[in-house]
């Protein structure tokens, strides 16, 4: 397991007099805006790093399967598969489906000796499925961050579902923004066993789309942690010390209710229930039961 911890700091320090930007320090000459996501470096501590509490959401995935008479699942955006084979140990038959193969990979390690857990490498706006599915999951900022795409998912994820069958998506609103985190470095830092990971975050928004810009330095053994595989995000290594420091840039979105609705009746489906879970930081987590027409 891991303990977890966080605090924020000034948006700049100073050293010996001069102001220095922290991101802007490691990210200058990277072109960070070019990257991709840290799939394949991520993996290992994926699960760790989200600021979730999967019990409470487990229970209330499980409560609304229940509430519909569902019995198979198939996870669009899965990364690591926690949710695939947590319901699949509850008696569910569960799909988990993710592009990167590396967190399918990772899916398919941890989900060993899971019987009605399975795993496939997919783009989830254009998979087709071999079956039909009682319920769809997209979770943990794994929805589209504009408007276009977000109608693609709807589309392809209609098709994957029976008639009647349910989709659960999680979100946040714009009102639900802190204002006080934008544009301020936060730091976290996770224990594990063999090692430490730190992140510094900073985070901007434009049109409810939020850029976050994290800068992770690992401390532990190479075993622990796969070294980045593009070069211009390699920030550094220190084998000796048993070091690493790389930067990941990510996006995403902030919806109102009335957006995904609007989109969602678009593309087949009805908003049939709305239900809130804070998250560890005090944020509240919005999940929408979209059931197809």
């Amino acid at each position: 397991m891991y303990s977890f911890g966080s605090k924020h700091i000034l948006d700049k320090t100073r050293e010996k007099g001069a102001e220095i930007n922290i991101i802007a320090c490691f990210e200058k000459g990277i072109g960070a805006s070019r990257l991709r996501p840290l799939y394949k470096e991520l993996a290992p501590f994926y699960e760790a790093l989200e600021e979730r509490d999967y019990e409470a959401e487990l229970t209330l995935i499980d409560t609304e399967l229940k509430r519909y008479g569902c019995k198979t699942v198939i996870d669009l955006g899965c990364g690591t598969g926690l949710h695939v084979r947590e319901l699949a140990k509850r008696g569910y038959e569960a799909w988990g489906v993710d592009i990167s193969s590396h967190m399918i990979r990772t899916a398919k390690r941890l989900a060993r000796g899971v019987a009605k857990a399975k795993f496939i490498v997919a783009d989830y706006y254009s998979y087709r499925a071999p079956k039909k599915f009682d319920c769809a999951l997209c979770l943990n900022w794994s929805i589209p961050v504009n408007t276009r795409d977000l109608g693609r998912f709807f589309k392809n994820t209609a098709r994957l579902l029976k008639p009647g069958g349910v989709l659960l998506i999680d979100y946040e609103k714009p009102d639900d923004i802190v204002w006080e985190d934008v544009g301020k470095p936060v730091i976290d830092y996770w224990e594990f066993k063999g090692g430490k990971i730190v992140r510094v975050s900073v985070g901007q928004i434009r049109e409810n789309v939020m850029r976050s810009r994290d800068v992770y330095v690992v401390f532990g053994s190479s075993r622990m942690f796969m070294p980045p595989s593009e070069r211009e995000r390699y920030l550094g290594r220190w084998a000796r010390e048993n070091v690493t420091a790389f930067l990941d840039v990510s996006y995403v979105r902030f919806y109102d209710p009335v957006e995904i609705e609007g989109e969602a009746s678009r593309h087949g489906f009805r908003v049939d229930k709305v239900l809130t879970l804070p998250r560890k930081r005090g944020y509240k987590r919005l999940y929408s039961s979209l059931v197809r027409i």
